[in-house]
């Protein structure tokens, strides 16, 4: 095998309905943003030197960018998921023991722009990671997490990790 190449296609989908474990997460703010990353693998043999014979498929992640905008109890047990709910207390608690698996869930972005025609389903999909960004100057909390997208067995082989949709709006 020869050298590796990545092809990166970044998607601002602009203002979204987000919907994550079957809830809607609230208000955007700033739009939302996809990375659909295509990882492929070049075939070279001695023949033929530098020019590849082939290009193999090595997958196709993606991760959507998002700016929750209500920083909401629900919207923190969602994005942290290795936080512990108090129901109880309406408190969140963390402290467990490391190498356990984060879970996926299924992650809808719909788009709210009538022009648009493609929303996309993440069909497993996990926090990766949360960056607090404090207030806005309106004093909004904003909350940016990326989801991550996991391969999802169960569903058929070339429609496992997501699809691009058009308009539910």
């Amino acid at each position: 095998m020869g050298r590796g190449r990545t092809v990166s296609e970044i998607k601002n989908l602009g203002t979204c309905r987000i919907n994550f474990r079957a809830r809607d997460m609230g208000h955007t703010q700033g739009g939302c943003t996809v990375k659909i990353t295509v990882e492929q693998r070049d075939v070279v043999v001695d023949e033929y030197g530098v020019v590849p014979v082939d290009v193999v498929d090595l997958g196709t992640q993606i991760e959507a960018t998002i700016p929750l905008v209500q920083a909401s109890f629900d919207n923190y047990a969602d994005v942290y998921p290795t936080l512990a709910t108090i129901l109880a207390a309406n408190q969140l608690s963390s402290g467990r023991r490391v190498g356990q698996s984060i879970p996926g869930f299924r992650l809808v972005l719909d788009p709210l722009r009538v022009t648009d025609t493609d929303g996309i389903v993440i069909y497993k999909a996990c926090p990766s990671d949360v960056a607090e960004l404090g207030y806005s100057n309106d004093g909004e909390r904003v909350l940016a997490v990326t989801f991550r997208g996991l391969i999802d067995t169960s569903r058929a082989d070339g429609d496992r990790v997501f699809r691009i949709f058009g308009g539910m709006s």
